[in-house]
């Protein structure tokens, strides 16, 4: 699928991939080796896959929202953000073929593990359905394409950056937005299970599937190494997500604490 073609006419851009089109034509491509040229197409495809899931996430989030009775705008963002990752999906999927050379098939789909949160209410499991996705993972994702794009130099990968990177603050703004009309009562509950949602989140950013920049030509085309990553992970916890739970006043003592010992996984 081309760029200007449609993904679902009652999205945002009106079936549109993008606000704006993507670069036709850029030399930096044609000046990578075969061999990182190759690793960028797995990047970006991976990249592809991943932003499948979170469209499946964000169906859980509206069910949420709706079981919740938030407020209809929030309610609509995130019926939104299920044809954004869609998009976003495409949008990666179209730049892995750019550098293939030829059109590559849609990755298979990766599955969504919901977290449980067994011992939470339904009122509580919901919210912590919305505040896990949006406060947490959107706000890590947003890290994640600002810290790509700063080392970005192809015309293509950094206008494809920047699209997803203006939905994706628009999806943290989401569950941030619902955060701040809860209950007092809620929030108490909710900051017990800070500490438990961000290992969870930190686990699967960890875990997902996707291959690493290992030269600085793969790091222009939008890739990150290992150790950027990992810093920009655990960056935006300590820099943007704890910061904002504070101003919402849910206590992040627990949190910190766990961040301070770098995040272990080894009893998740």
């Amino acid at each position: 699928m081309a760029p200007d073609e449609v993904i679902s006419p009652a999205g945002r851009w009106s079936g549109r991939l993008t606000s704006r089109p993507l670069p036709e034509v850029d030399p930096s491509i044609e000046r990578l080796t075969d061999e990182d040229r190759a690793t960028v197409m797995q990047v970006w495809l991976a990249r592809a896959a991943n932003e499948r899931r979170v469209s499946d996430s964000f169906a859980v989030v509206v069910n949420a929202l709706l079981a919740l009775n938030a407020a209809p705008g929030l309610i609509d963002l995130a019926r939104r953000a299920v044809d954004d990752e869609l998009r976003h999906a495409e949008i990666c999927r179209y730049v892995a073929s750019r550098f293939a050379g030829a059109d590559v098939p849609t990755p298979a789909r990766l599955p969504l593990a919901v977290p449980p949160h067994a011992t939470a209410s339904e009122e509580l499991r919901h919210t912590l359905h919305v505040v896990g996705q949006c406060c947490l993972n959107e706000t890590i994702a947003s890290a994640v394409l600002e810290a790509s794009i700063v080392n970005a130099r192809g015309a293509l990968v950094a206008a494809a950056l920047r699209e997803l990177l203006s939905d994706e603050i628009d999806h943290g703004r989401l569950g941030w937005a619902y955060l701040a009309t809860v209950r007092s009562e809620l929030r108490g509950k909710i900051e017990l299970w800070l500490p438990a949602i961000a290992r969870g989140n930190l686990k699967m950013w960890r875990e997902t599937p996707r291959l690493y920049a290992t030269s600085i030509a793969v790091v222009e085309q939008g890739a990150l190494p290992a150790d950027r990553t990992e810093a920009t992970l655990l960056g935006a916890i300590r820099d943007l997500i704890i910061p904002g739970f504070d101003r919402l006043g849910l206590s992040t003592v627990e949190l910190r604490r766990w961040l301070e010992l770098g995040a272990p996984t080894a009893a998740e």
